[in-house]
């Protein structure tokens, strides 16, 4: 983990990303959002309600998004960033709260596999929700990205009044990597000091195909239980794949946090590429897979099967996986990416052709927008305690004849990347 150093401070920024509209779906195409051939900076974003009057906003973003190059005489390669943030008040949507513009350089060779941290104190009132646009423009790309959140500062101690750090990182998302234990710091804006810790290991099912109107539900047993004292910090072990906090004051929202596999978001051993095949393979074909004593040699057969020859199943699989991986990075919340709904839908039928979105839903179009053989997903936005990052399709029977078709696609191995 590496912090980019700031270098100046900068009150504005002449630079104009392009419209954007956080009411309407018809202006800004995000298609480049989930496009890992953009090489766009795709930061993860923490915001810590620390004090009444302000937040510390933390962001993080990955090395081999950035460009590292040389300017004048320099002797090393830097990469030079700049992040700005634009807040508005929830309400009235054109009244901005707070402003600020940083540029940050890091020093390196721009071949490592680090992540860049940065900091921000951000002006937000207490008692309010704002929403916040989030620029970063790379200055040796010349690219300009754009991300708008939604940030909650009502005093219902919901995610945003914690903030969680495992080995001295901070936690982004919610989700930890592996079974060390989570120091849990609490904003001294809430007053509650006695909680309840339950745990719970639970494996969620993937989403069902989205011509499948109604799915039931998954019920959640928690068993363990404890007692937590949280009067600034606390250190909690014994990490499951849930966990959630919960206060004594019922008034205030419950914390939760989730733990995956240490290689996580990475499809790269046998056991994690058998489920993700449900998708596109037949109940009897799964299940011999799943069952099998060599699995390596199942999976094998099944991607020769579909892709006829060697070559084309080696295509298959760096594709379908691949898929997985963004599926993990951008769609996680409590369960993995690949088993929400954005993911099954991305996974199977690829990047979109169009992206609209604004802070209630995300449209994906595949095709062009007003042609009759186009097919469009719409997914809404749910904000629960849980997480922040759940989209919800909206299924419909009539897509089932389209998902059939998708589905061949693979089985007949005509899927290009």
């Amino acid at each position: 983990m590496k912090r980019a150093l700031p270098y100046i401070f900068i009150v504005g920024l002449a630079i104009i990303l392009g419209c954007y509209s956080s009411s309407r779906t018809n202006q800004t195409d995000y298609t480049y959002l989930y496009n890992p051939e953009q090489e766009l900076i795709t930061p993860q974003v923490k915001i810590f309600h620390h004090s009444a009057d302000s937040s510390r906003l933390y962001f993080r973003i990955h090395s081999k998004d950035v460009l590292y190059g040389k300017l004048r005489n320099d002797t090393h390669l830097t990469s030079r960033i700049l992040m700005r943030y634009r807040i508005f008040d929830y309400e009235a949507k054109d009244k901005l709260i707070d402003s600020t513009t940083l540029a940050f350089i890091d020093h390196g060779e721009g071949t490592t596999n680090d992540l860049l941290e940065g900091a921000a104190t951000t002006y937000l009132p207490l008692g309010k929700v704002y929403r916040m646009r989030l620029y970063f423009r790379d200055e040796y790309k010349d690219l300009n990205t754009v991300y708008e959140y939604l940030f909650d500062k009502r005093e219902n101690g919901n995610e945003e009044f914690y903030l969680l750090k495992q080995d001295g990182e901070i936690v982004y998302n919610s989700i930890v990597l592996s079974d060390a234990n989570v120091t849990v710091i609490k904003s001294p804006l809430i007053q509650e000091e006695r909680y309840e810790l339950d745990s719970l290991n639970h494996n969620f099912k993937m989403t069902p195909p989205p011509f499948i109107v109604k799915s039931k539900g998954e019920e959640l047993n928690f068993k363990y239980r404890s007692a937590v004292n949280l009067k600034d910090s606390t250190m909690i072990s014994g990490i499951a794949n849930i966990n959630r906090l919960i206060p004594t004051d019922t008034t205030l929202v419950r914390l939760h946090f989730f733990r995956f596999k240490e290689d996580f978001p990475y499809v790269n051993k046998l056991d994690k590429m058998v489920d993700p095949i449900r998708y596109i393979s037949t109940t009897s074909e799964f299940k011999k897979v799943k069952n099998a004593v060599n699995q390596k040699k199942e999976i094998d057969n099944f991607w020769l099967k579909i892709g006829k020859d060697e070559n084309t199943a080696k295509s298959l699989i760096r594709e379908y996986y691949s898929r997985v991986e963004i599926a993990n990075l951008n769609f996680s919340s409590y369960k993995e990416g690949w088993k929400t709904d954005r993911g099954i839908i991305f996974i199977v039928y690829g990047q979109p052709t169009s992206i609209y979105k604004d802070i209630h839903k995300e449209v994906w179009t595949y095709g062009e927008d007003n042609n009759i053989l186009s097919v469009k997903f719409t997914f809404r936005k749910i904000r629960t305690e849980e997480s922040n990052n759940i989209y919800v399709l909206v299924r419909d029977e009539d897509f089932k004849s389209n998902w059939y078709r998708a589905v061949d696609d693979w089985r007949q191995g005509r899927v290009n990347s």
